[in-house]
């Protein structure tokens, strides 16, 4: 290519500019990206720090002994800055690494023998010697505390730092860390056919965006990672695409040499052990053209509490086919500095709803007098844990025992803290090209004054089958036991028989089997969207009720839940739901059989419309033993017992 035609290729943003110097010799292109960022700089902004760095870095040749003195102290003063900022360095935050970014490429920019860029570098070194532990040994399998979206900020930052520090020094920091090796997996496994992504957590840009591709570019070219170079060819998703002024990345990073591997060669089924995450699917592909594969993708979480950006949502599942059918409901109002003041918190959708169990798949335990931690709206759901005798309550270090609040409290270093984040545990796992089991148990998560006991067993059967058990044992009879289910359409009832929820392409109807006696009701519509017991949470930043318009990409708040309770008061209470995913327009019921004698088991077949049969058993009592027969056309396709323990997909080995 011409220096003319590379310099159109790249783009003209600033680090666009810059690397065209670099390629092509042109310092027109250096001084103009090196202006470009400094103006960026000082009018603000935490992402132009790291362009100042790099254009001052890749340009400095071509810049004038004026414009060098101007930026060096520019780069001095926000370093320094970055250090004074004690708040963010904190190992289990996002913030870290975005900070660490800045800081890392101001050090490389600067002159080595420049004091502080040794002083920045060692500054970082301290803490990512604790950082990393929270990477590899708290979520090797590549997930993150504060779920997808602040996943882009921790390993995103991570490794665009360490790949300018290897590319700088020699020192190679990627290339031991099991946490990054698998990060392109957990983009993968966590991204639904229509392009969105899982939402669990504090997420307002559910969908895969540009700062994906940039991971998956740098896990491909660092680990040579096969099925991340099949994402970034294959991968047709408009919000995913190459954006033109990123165009620099492709030309930085993207390696054509890298072997790539079709995703049927990996598990459709994936268990991340940090978070308590199961994530299924029926087959892979993306939406394109407008046209969706045939695939559907499910969700199991139940696993520890890590602070602020958790929802208290432990045993929550969600599903999609051809369409959002049970969803996480609720949205991301940006109210945090709020916390401390009732009057606000009252008015707040983002902490009495969209974080709260109510506002998901998983179950209410209602005691009329509960008060729950803040001030929170009591919903019956699992305790309010963001703040504990008025301290911040979150893991912040694994082990840096020194570091302090901007509350000026101690904070809490994992492994000081054994046993405090337990909130619900992953009880048993397994996966395959077939089915996915888990179960989780959620007890801890509740007030023990009001709940014994809530462990669920999630079973999925590709293509198109989800049963979900669960066993659920109050203190009191007098405290009414809610199931939910949420939706974005208004649900069609059917009595208490068969539900069914459409959207888009697809359809989810619902078969209650447990409790025997029940009533089943739906919430929501206008002005009920986010009800807790008699109030309506209007979406709206800063607490003010007002609605934010329109709303982000992806965002898909929901209108609608189902709600099932027993019709007698019980302390112990059975749920069994089976739902079957379809078409639109079927008007398929799953038929189910009961086929226990009301024994030690509780068993039921499910005749599917494609000749294909399952079984399962499940046995009362403390222990979930769970029997599955799966037949097609009179051939046993499994039969057996699921485990009482998380057993790894096939082909992994840690």
């Amino acid at each position: 290519m011409s220096p003319a035609e590379i310099r159109k290729s790249l783009g003209t943003s600033p680090t666009a500019l810059a690397l065209s110097y670099v390629l092509t010799g042109d310092e027109e292109s250096a001084r103009n990206a090196m202006s470009q960022a400094i103006w960026y700089a000082e009018k603000g902004g935490w992402i132009h720090t790291r362009t100042v760095a790099v254009c001052y870095d890749w340009g400095y040749p071509a810049l004038s002994d004026e414009d060098r003195a101007k930026v060096r102290a520019l780069l001095t003063r926000e370093g320094l800055r970055r250090i004074l900022m004690s708040d963010v360095w904190r190992s289990f935050r996002h913030t870290l690494h975005r900070e660490a970014l800045d800081l890392g490429l101001c050090a490389l920019a600067l002159d080595a023998s420049d004091p502080f860029a040794e002083r920045f570098l060692g500054f970082l070194k301290d803490r990512y010697r604790d950082a990393m532990r929270v990477f590899d040994d708290v979520f090797p399998d590549g997930e993150w505390a504060e779920g997808f979206d602040l996943k882009r900020s921790a390993a995103g930052c991570a490794l665009s730092l360490f790949w300018a520090i290897k590319t700088a020094t020699g020192d190679d920091l990627m290339k031991d860390s099991v946490h990054l090796g698998n990060t392109a997996q957990y983009i993968i496994h966590c991204s639904k056919p229509n392009g969105l992504v899982y939402p669990g957590g504090d997420n307002d840009h559910p969908y895969l965006n540009d700062r994906d591709r940039e991971t998956l570019l740098l896990t491909a070219a660092q680990y040579r990672d096969p099925y991340a170079q099949y994402v970034l060819n294959h991968c047709k998703v408009k919000t995913f695409s190459l954006n033109k002024p990123l165009a620099w990345q492709d030309a930085l990073w993207y390696d054509s040499s890298i072997p790539e591997r079709p995703l049927d060669d990996i598990p459709r089924s994936r268990i991340f052990r940090g978070h308590g995450l199961v994530t299924a699917r029926s087959g892979w592909g993306w939406q394109e053209n407008g046209k969706e594969p045939p695939v559907s993708w499910v969700t199991f979480r139940c696993g520890k509490y890590f602070g602020g950006e958790t929802h208290y949502d432990n045993n929550h599942f969600e599903i999609y086919f051809k369409g959002e059918l049970a969803i996480d409901s609720g949205r991301y109002d940006d109210d945090w500095g709020l916390e401390r003041s009732p009057a606000t918190i009252a008015k707040s959708q983002f902490f009495n709803y969209y974080r709260r169990s109510i506002a998901h798949n998983t179950i209410l335990v209602y005691e009329f007098d509960e008060e729950m931690s803040m001030g929170v709206a009591n919903d019956g759901g699992q305790k309010e844990m963001l703040y504990v005798d008025g301290v911040r309550n979150e893991p912040e270090n694994y082990d840096m025992k020194e570091f302090l609040l901007s509350e000026n409290r101690m904070c809490h270093d994992w492994v000081r803290s054994a046993g405090r984040w337990d909130t619900g545990k992953m009880l048993a796992y397994t996966g395959n090209n077939l089915f996915t089991y888990a179960c989780g148990d959620a007890t801890g998560s509740y007030g023990r004054q009001k709940l014994e006991s809530f462990v669920r067993q999630f079973l999925y059967v590709q293509p198109d089958l989800v049963v979900v058990f669960d066993r659920v044992i109050s203190t009191s009879p007098a405290y009414s036991k809610t199931w939910l289910l949420h939706s974005i359409t208004e649900p069609r009832l059917h009595g208490i028989g068969p539900f069914e929820i459409k959207n888009a392409g697809g359809r989810l109807v619902c078969a209650p089997v447990l409790p025997e006696q029940r009533t089943v009701a739906k919430v929501g519509g206008v002005g009920k969207e986010f009800l807790v017991g008699d109030r309506h949470y209007a979406c709206g930043m800063r607490a003010a009720g007002v609605r934010k318009t329109p709303l982000n990409y992806g965002e898909l708040p929901g209108a609608w839940r189902v709600e099932q309770s027993p019709l007698v008061p019980s302390e112990e209470d059975y749920f069994l739901n089976v739902i079957l995913l379809t078409d639109r327009d079927s008007k398929a019921v799953p038929e189910v059989t009961r086929e226990d004698d009301g024994g030690a088991h509780i068993a039921i077949s499910v005749a599917l419309p494609y000749q294909r049969g399952v079984r399962v058993s499940f046995a009362r009592g403390p222990r979930p033993e769970t029997h599955l027969i799966i037949d097609e056309r009179g051939r046993a396709l499994f039969d057996g017992q699921m485990p009482h323990e998380v057993v790894l997909e096939k082909g992994r080995i840690q």
